[in-house]
């Protein structure tokens, strides 16, 4: 068994190849440990706190003198500091505003504040741009624009340029649900057909109707709510 944890000199192509497996798992524990916000809704401070435990975690595959005690303590420490900032921002709005940062307003009112674009070093063709993401092509037609703490910025429309909703016209919609994966890879997924509220036989008698008889030949096949097939082929 070759050398793995402690100091190692001349650390061999086998350790590194196991302290890369450690190591990975580590990282996977990590992410699966750290709040889903500062995976999905990166702020200032997430940033630095992912690049820092990026850092930290590879440093015993880098280099074979960096021991594994050198790496958990500072994981541990780092991702009870962060555990500690997150509790206090909800508890504390002040204490989250310096983490987190504060919203910033771009649009206001259908005008452009100069003065919170060069705060945030953001050209008027970067918001430009942000705002063609959002189907806006006419600034004439922003209400408000707001730089969120998470670097999203988010768009509210004039009442007059916002798309009409079946609301909006009295209209009663049709409640959907997502549709359930019956077949996956030529099998069935029991579970889902249970769902469903339907079995195997009505399912081949549906592939039937779109001349399909062999299921082995079915990549993936759906059902919604109203008994409607989707079937996709392998190849």
């Amino acid at each position: 068994m070759p050398e793995v944890f402690g100091r190692i000199e001349d650390i061999t192509l086998a350790g590194f190849l196991i302290r890369t497996v450690i190591v990975g798992c580590i990282g996977y524990l990590v992410g699966r440990s750290v709040y889903k916000r500062a995976v999905n809704q990166l702020t200032t401070y997430d940033f630095a706190l992912i690049w820092i435990l990026g850092a930290i975690t590879v440093s015993p595959v880098l280099d074979g003198k960096v021991s594994f005690t050198y790496m958990i303590v500072p994981l541990l420490t780092l991702f009870f500091w962060h555990t500690t900032f997150s509790f206090i921002s909800l508890k504390n709005r002040r204490f989250s505003f310096f983490f987190n940062g504060k919203p910033a307003i771009l649009i206001d009112n259908g005008k452009v504040v100069v003065k919170n674009l060069k705060r945030q070093f953001i050209s008027l063709d970067l918001l430009l741009s942000e705002l063609r993401i959002h189907n806006v092509f006419d600034v004439s037609e922003v209400k408000y624009a707001i730089l969120e703490p998470n670097a999203h910025i988010s768009v509210m429309k004039f009442d007059g340029g916002s798309p009409v909703t079946p609301a909006d016209m009295n209209l009663t919609v049709k409640p959907s649900n997502i549709p359930l994966i019956i077949i996956n890879e030529g099998k069935f997924i029991g579970a889902n057909l249970e769902k469903a509220g339907v079995d195997e036989r009505w399912v081949m008698n549906q592939l039937n109707l779109k001349h399909e008889k062999d299921i082995n030949t079915i990549f993936l096949a759906t059902v919604d709510s109203s008994k409607k097939v989707y079937v996709l082929k392998k190849g």
